[in-house]
């Protein structure tokens, strides 16, 4: 019988733990707007033809939207006279924060939206002027492609002629296009604006969010504000008046490129570069060290900067953010 003194000694091993990186639930501002410069830039180098595909999904994700709330809101006659901030919200939450989810979830290019993406990338040298033109050349013919070739569909369907007649959804429809797009061209202008910001706002706080509710929760409030509010969008428009001239609608298509379709183009491009991009960058970015350098030659007291050019009183996850990885498409 063995004893046990007899017995092989067992040796020791050392319990071996893992590192994992710690589950971040969003972006802090800094991280975030290296990760959209890194979009940009990623979304800079991509070949016409997917930039032109996926902006034909894109355009007819936001046409479903906008039939979705065209076609219940067209149904609440009764809501819009007696309590017509009411009809507003149900216009605002139903449809276009959709579109826009199925955009930023399922993968899709939306001209507005990559303004904003793209300028970033150029602010930080990841990508130049002419790419992101480029980029935004066939973004915009495949937005126009998608939201047209949906505008077939939707008519196909006949759900808007075949509404009952007093709740009827085609009369709306007809009523919202002829105002929306007589509105002249500097209050469209300044619509323009307001509601790119809004959502290139919404867009933004997506890529913060790191899980599918956090998406869906950041794109939600903007684009329910800018649709109940009455703002103007180019891609959406690009549904929503060509749609209502099919049903009937007085507005030319000249009459829609002038009035509606350039001042859109004006305004949502230049809040998305200027609102966005610039302000992010002039804080955040290579324009933040610009104007720290500038402000150190006049002579003005400025704290200490670190390798990366941001105040050495930052936290290192904000002071490594313009090496980060984190890539979130929109």
């Amino acid at each position: 019988m063995a004893t046990l003194d007899a017995l092989p000694p067992q040796t020791e091993k050392p319990i071996q733990i893992e590192e994992t990186e710690p589950i971040v639930a969003y972006l802090s501002p800094a991280r975030l707007y290296f990760a959209v410069a890194k979009t940009g830039a990623d979304k800079a180098r991509e070949p016409w033809w997917k930039v032109f595909w996926l902006g034909i999904l894109a355009g007819a994700y936001l046409g479903l939207g906008a039939t979705f709330y065209l076609y219940v809101a067209g149904q609440l006659p009764t809501i819009e006279k007696s309590d017509p901030g009411l009809q507003h919200l149900v216009l605002g939450a139903f449809g276009l924060p959709m579109g826009l989810g199925l955009i930023v979830i399922s993968g899709a290019e939306l001209y507005t939206a990559n303004c904003a993406y793209l300028a970033a990338a150029v602010f930080e040298g990841k990508a130049t002027a002419w790419s992101m033109v480029y980029h935004l050349f066939f973004c915009f013919w495949g937005n126009l492609a998608g939201s047209l070739l949906l505008v077939g569909f939707v008519l196909g369907t006949k759900l808007f002629e075949a509404a009952p007649a007093d709740t009827t959804a085609l009369i709306y429809t007809v009523e919202y296009v002829e105002i929306k797009a007589t509105a002249g061209f500097r209050h469209v202008l300044a619509k323009a604006f307001l509601c790119n910001w809004l959502v290139c706002l919404a867009c933004y706080q997506s890529a913060a969010a790191q899980d599918v509710f956090g998406k869906l929760a950041s794109i939600f409030f903007p684009v329910m504000a800018f649709v109940a509010i009455g703002f103007d969008h180019l891609v959406a428009n690009m549904f929503i008046i060509p749609f209502g001239m099919c049903l009937g609608a007085p507005i030319t298509v000249g009459h829609y490129i002038v009035y509606s379709m350039i001042p859109t183009i004006i305004g949502n491009t230049a809040s998305a570069t200027v609102m966005i991009s610039f302000s992010y960058a002039m804080c955040y970015g290579t324009l933040a060290d610009t104007i720290r350098i500038k402000l150190q030659k006049a002579g003005l007291p400025m704290k200490e900067q670190n390798e990366k050019g941001l105040p050495s009183s930052f936290p290192p996850s904000v002071s490594a953010a313009k090496d980060d990885s984190a890539h979130n498409r929109i």
